[in-house]
């Protein structure tokens, strides 16, 4: 699966991760990688099946 993370500073990364990672695990990896999240994107093969989800803090 390949994830975009937006982070609050303004810069993005793309990563790809196994289906079978934990969500915990996951933003970790990523918060260490950028910082503090801003919003998620999750696409499979296609961005017709593709959905964001906006961290809240």
């Amino acid at each position: 699966m390949r994830i975009i993370v937006y982070y609050k500073s303004g810069s993005h990364q793309t990563f790809i991760v196994p289906k079978d990672i934990l969500a915990v695990e996951f933003r970790r990896i990523a918060e260490a990688v950028g910082g503090r999240i801003k919003k998620l994107k999750f696409t499979h093969s296609s961005d017709i099946n593709s959905f964001k989800y906006r961290v809240h803090q």
